[in-house]
């Protein structure tokens, strides 16, 4: 650790400062804006159809019974609630000058005992402690140890937790672990906040080619012509190009890098291993997961052409067993930011397997259980109304996978993005608020029901409706799941798809 190190620069103050305000504005003041689907949305979607002209979208609207509307609009209540800045519990990492975030938090009302923080070495804990032990209280709950040792054994919930790491995200610190923790044992409340604090590095190169995998798959960020994968090393020149235009732009990619990531664990990552290592798996598939089930060619990069995690994966299964000889794009760095992605104690199912299994339910590479087959074929008859979007059994996998592992859901309109130079080092700040979005889950009843339940209108269109809501958020950045869920254009002026503002630069 750096001993001249300090946390009281002006641009970290400012960026200290706007970050909490944000996030305490947005649990208690803003509490409404806090959630991925505002309350009214399935009631102004309602109406938006209403006022069309005769059509037949309109024609299915008006079988709606709107007691169902206000009913969910009550489930969405009890799950939103209202919080005061003093209802909050923060935790943050204590470092050897926690009155920093602490006056800083308890000047925007946080009650001083409902917050925590966490030292795991032992000269900056004793320097933590020198700073208290002349003052009189209040001064935040120091805990020496590891925060996700805390995370794993303690059960207790956060509203906001602040990871200033001042590493790489990937690292021997183990910054992103942590929040790989906090989302596998669910030590956060919802709606909750999660901001995260990561320096830039002087290894370009092999960060390029970490960024180059992981990025490359994603829409959105670089142009290139599906129909020229032919073979994978037409792949690795991609890739290559890829990774040249990301060496020239350094510094918006890195930060770029670091959003998509964090997105990527709460909604995907931690809840696809969750499911995967579950007894739910096998409530729904025949086929037991085996540890050599993957089978990496392109047919399968092809098959799994939404799921970006998932390919990124796929390519470095393969640089990990050299079948191809990736050289140009090979760095150690993917695999430490893989090993990352399962937070504190491995699973027994890997992180590999558990995302292979759960899209090979989606595109027929799983045998399924007779009961669940039937489902399948019933969202694949065509017999459900479109509306935008064509309904077929990727959004009943979605819905009953995510039903039961619990996402935390990225809020795209309220994250906040910062970046600001430390001396010589420039820092990135990113303010996520996640929400579970129970009140679209908890709408539809389980597996063997929500065939039935897709049979009453009313509550299919209020689920649907409200689905459209989450994926507008997501739309852009996460097309692992409900891929097509859409029921109205991304491009309507009234609900329109949710875009990540730039991220500020504090000079």
């Amino acid at each position: 650790m750096m001993k001249d190190r300090t946390y009281t620069q002006i641009q970290k103050n400012k960026v200290r400062h706007e970050s909490l305000f944000h996030a305490v504005n947005v649990l208690t003041t803003n509490r409404n804006s806090s959630c991925c689907v505002d309350r009214n949305y399935v009631r102004k979607l309602y109406d938006y159809f209403m006022e069309l002209d005769e059509c037949n979208d309109k024609k299915e609207v008006l079988k709606m019974d709107l007691k169902y509307i206000r009913s969910w609009e009550q489930l969405h209540d009890s799950y939103l609630g209202h919080k005061k800045p003093e209802d909050l519990i923060v935790c943050y990492l204590s470092g050897p000058e926690p009155q920093n975030d602490f006056n800083e938090l308890v000047s925007l009302g946080i009650h001083p005992q409902n917050i925590w923080a966490f030292e795991n070495n032992n000269y900056t804990y004793l320097q933590a402690i020198n700073n208290y032990n002349s003052l009189p209280f209040p001064q935040p709950k120091i805990v020496k140890g590891s925060i996700e040792n805390f995370f794993k054994y303690t059960p207790k919930k956060f509203d906001i937790i602040y990871i200033d790491a001042c590493g790489t995200i990937v690292s021997n610190q183990h910054a992103l672990r942590i929040i790989s923790s906090l989302f596998k044992f669910h030590r956060l409340n919802s709606p909750g906040i999660v901001i995260t604090n990561f320096a830039s590095t002087d290894e370009i190169d092999d960060f390029s080619k970490l960024i180059a995998q992981y990025l490359f798959f994603k829409d959105n960020l670089f142009t290139r012509n599906e129909k020229e994968l032919v073979n994978f090393e037409i792949l690795e020149d991609q890739i290559v190009n890829f990774k040249e235009l990301i060496n020239k732009n350094f510094e918006e990619y890195y930060g770029e890098f670091i959003t998509r990531v964090l997105m990527d664990l709460s909604t995907s990552i931690i809840p696809g291993q969750r499911f995967a290592n579950s007894q739910y798996y096998n409530s729904i598939a025949l086929d037991e997961m085996k540890s050599n089930s993957i089978k990496v060619d392109l047919h399968w990069f092809d098959k799994a052409q939404n799921n970006a995690i998932l390919q990124f994966l796929l390519l470095n299964y393969l640089l990990d067993s050299d079948v191809y000889k990736f050289n140009r794009i090979k760095t150690d760095k993917s695999k430490v930011l893989i090993n990352e992605f399962s937070g504190l104690d491995k699973c027994s199912v890997n992180i590999y397997n558990s995302l292979w299994s759960l899209a090979g339910l989606k595109t027929d590479m799983v045998s399924l259980r007779p009961e669940i087959d039937e489902i399948k074929k019933h969202f694949n008859n065509k017999s459900i109304y479109q509306f935008l979007d064509a309904p077929n059994s990727n959004l009943f996998f979605d819905l009953i996978i995510n039903q039961l592992s619990f996402p935390m859901h990225y809020n795209t309109g309220q994250i906040k993005r910062f970046k600001y130079k430390a001396k010589k080092t420039i820092m990135y700040t990113d303010v996520f608020v996640v929400d579970e979005c129970r009140y679209i889950y908890e709408w539809l009843p389980t597996l063997h029901l929500v065939e039935n339940a897709f049979k009453d209108l009313s509550w299919q269109y209020t689920f649907r409706f409200a689905l459209d809501g989450l994926v507008k958020q997501r739309l852009n950045y996460n097309n692992e799941y409900f891929f097509q869920g859409s029921v109205v254009n991304k491009n309507n002026e009234y609900f329109k798809k949710k875009e990540l503002s730039n991220r500020i630069f504090i000079k």
